[in-house]
């Protein structure tokens, strides 16, 4: 198996590349901040630029690209989340490479949850724009390509080619981890988030939780890669918490003096999401993964 991950240096793809199997042949992309871990051969990409994608793609030729790479912030967020995801796309299609693309619970308004993978995206903030039109962009990518296979099909020779595999879209929570922080928890715990919402609901989920869930998507053999066709998997804690018992948690997990105080999302500058629960029902009855709530996380956490 040869695996690709997008944005290797960001949370995410670190805890992906952790716990990715040894007998993999594993890629990973940087652009800030290098990579450096055995057995990963790191490419620095601009995944805004098209001839450095395509350039990678050539070389490595993947058989699973895990993308996760993306800005939260930034003028070039827009770019790099949704015109970078549709040249990963583009790519991933042009070596028949199966894709799984990294998306958001934030993608919708907050105000119909829970929401399940039939949900139709309602973004409110242009981060959750941004990912909304990746996700948009995949599908189109992929479609593209079925239009041109078909075509092809219909050719002299074409007989036998191989055949474009389904590209999954995964959509998440907020993600956190112990070893190492998550950024948002070492914020948190550091008192530099000094107010947490207590009518803004999410399903964080444990980082090596969705990385082997990632992975088990990803894996040849996988039930999930053989029956998932053009998709949407949630793939979230089973736990629905406010962001002040999110954070209330994690401190007394970790023994710390919480830092920060409650609020309201009204007291807020910019809209926000107030309920993004989703539906995970279709994920635990498909994957041999666990997705754990937080709860168990921290006894685990106890216990070791």
């Amino acid at each position: 198996m040869k695996l690709l991950v997008t944005g290797g240096s960001g949370y995410v793809g670190a805890g992906v590349l952790r716990r990715t199997p040894s007998n993999w042949t594993i890629a990973a992309t940087y652009f800030a901040h290098p990579i450096e871990r055995a057995g990963v051969a790191a490419f620095r990409v601009d995944i805004r630029d098209v001839d450095a994608v395509n350039r990678l793609f050539a070389e490595f030729c993947p058989d699973v690209v895990i993308h996760t790479a993306a800005r939260m912030v930034g003028d070039g967020m827009m770019a790099t989340n949704a015109d970078g995801s549709r040249q990963i796309a583009r790519a991933a299609t042009r070596v028949h490479a199966r894709l799984i693309h990294l998306s958001s619970d934030v993608i919708f308004d907050g105000e119909h949850a829970p929401y399940d993978e039939n949900a139709t995206p309602a973004p409110i903030t242009p981060y959750a724009e941004s990912k909304a039109r990746a996700e948009q962009a995949v599908k189109e990518e992929f479609a593209r390509s079925r239009r041109r296979s078909h075509s092809d099909c219909n050719s002299p020779g074409a007989e036998g080619e191989s055949v474009q595999p389904h590209p999954i879209i995964v959509r998440t929570s907020l993600v956190y981890g112990c070893t190492p922080m998550d950024p948002r928890t070492r914020q948190t715990v550091a008192g530099e988030m000094p107010r947490l919402f207590t009518d803004e609901y999410r399903c964080p989920i444990f980082v090596e939780d969705l990385a082997d869930a990632l992975l088990e998507i990803a894996a040849e053999t996988s039930e999930v890669s053989k029956t998932l066709e053009v998709s949407v998997l949630n793939i979230a804690g089973p736990q629905r918490l406010n962001r002040y018992e999110f954070g209330i948690k994690l401190a007394r997990a970790l023994g710390v003096e919480p830092r920060f105080q409650p609020a309201f999302s009204a007291s807020s500058p910019t809209p926000r999401p107030r309920d993004c629960t989703l539906d995970i029902s279709r994920a635990q009855k498909i994957l041999r993964t666990r997705l754990r709530g937080i709860d168990e996380v921290i006894n685990e956490w106890k216990n070791e």
